[in-house]
């Protein structure tokens, strides 16, 4: 194999590619690129334990040449060494050349440097085939929905299947949710009618995705069994998916409430940043203390004291409520449903409680309480 490439354009192909490596791999050949020159282009593919990444430097761009003295072939070459490599070298073509299948020459006019590489052969065989329920959608939008619901899936691996957003499309609605049962984030969209499916993707999954749209304006997602695939520009993602059934559905949202506190959104978040400041000895707590009077936030320290802070024009409706919650929890719904207002609702104490956007019925935060001593 041997090709000579635009530097800009090579190295925007390893970068988006990368996203596919996983941090450990028992085998050597999945901490590698694989490198595969054909007439449409350099095809690089990385996999790791949860995602694959197949992206394509096409040979012209607009009809500008991108990669010339081609010869057709493929090899594995260790991801971060290339990456490096190629990102520190000054030119602005980079020449390759697979030499015995064993060492890649990489130079640039200036500096030049040999690679040790791996046969392609060794590489597993991972199939991209989209064959499975489609539905197409704007970027914008599904990294809209990745935004608001992907920070309140659990983090640890102790229960794998709180570790995914639950997608599930039917009667035109695609519908997002995550949690960690501590709390749950749910957003809908409009899709086709006609598309129908439920995939459990792991949220890290998801998030990786959608840092890759730079560009893009529609991405196909294919629901195959066990796998979900993102197509999107040149750039083809796999990611596993959990095939056990997600514990919990919208339906445990509450459908009536008998509180509901109106307030602004950054005058909310800066109160708790604030008062929060004395109790991470508690895990940070904050209690809302709410009646027809006053509306304030509180928290308390076993080391550090006390503090509250009373809101300024809040709209609270029902009679006197107490309720103390995780701040960073109610920080990040207040930041997800992205409106200038929110509206909190509750039932009772000890009850989960809503946060809304008052003009967006899409996006749904859901929060349980936290007892305090």
């Amino acid at each position: 194999m041997r090709f000579t490439i635009d530097k800009e354009q090579f190295l925007k192909g390893l970068l988006i590619a990368s996203h596919g490596i996983g941090a450990k791999s028992v085998l050597p050949e999945l901490l590698c690129f694989k490198l595969e020159l054909t007439d449409a282009g350099l095809d690089i593919e990385a996999s790791g334990s949860d995602l694959t990444i197949w992206t394509l430097v096409p040979s012209k761009i607009n009809g500008t040449e991108i990669i010339r003295n081609a010869q057709p072939g493929a090899t594995l070459i260790s991801a971060h060494v290339l990456t490096e490599v190629i990102r520190k070298m000054d030119g602005k073509e980079i020449s390759l050349e697979v030499i015995d299948n064993r060492i890649a020459k990489i130079e640039d006019g200036t500096a030049s440097f040999k690679l040790n590489c791996i046969s392609a052969g060794e590489y597993p065989d991972i199939s991209n085939d989209k064959n499975g329920v489609a539905l197409v959608m704007p970027c914008a939008e599904l990294a809209k929905l990745c935004e608001q619901t992907a920070f309140a899936a659990f983090e640890k691996d102790t229960r794998p299947i709180l570790t995914a957003i639950n997608l599930s499309a039917q009667g035109g609605t695609l519908t997002a949710i995550a949690t960690n049962s501590a709390r749950l984030s749910r957003k809908e969209v409009s899709i086709d009618p006609s598309v129908r499916f439920v995939a459990n993707v792991p949220a890290k999954s998801l998030v990786e995705v959608t840092r890759l749209f730079e560009g893009a304006e529609e991405v196909e997602i294919v629901v195959a069994p066990k796998k979900i695939l993102f197509s999107f520009g040149t750039t083809l993602v796999s990611s596993r998916v959990f095939e056990d059934d997600y514990p919990v559905n919208g339906s445990i949202v509450p459908q009536s409430f008998n509180y509901f506190l109106s307030v602004n959104a950054a005058q909310f978040l800066n109160a708790i940043d604030r008062v929060s400041i004395l109790s991470r000895d508690h895990g940070t707590v904050v209690k809302l203390s709410m009646d027809e009077d006053r509306v304030e936030v509180s928290s308390s320290g076993d080391q550090t004291g006390s503090g509250v802070e009373r809101l300024a024009a809040v709209q609270y409706t029902g009679s006197r409520l107490d309720i103390a919650f995780n701040a960073l929890f109610v920080t990040q719904a207040v930041k997800a449903v992205g409106s200038e207002d929110v509206t909190l609702c509750f039932t009772a104490e000890m009850k989960p409680f809503v946060v809304k956007n008052p003009n967006d019925e899409s996006i749904v935060e859901l929060i349980t309480p936290m007892r305090t001593r």
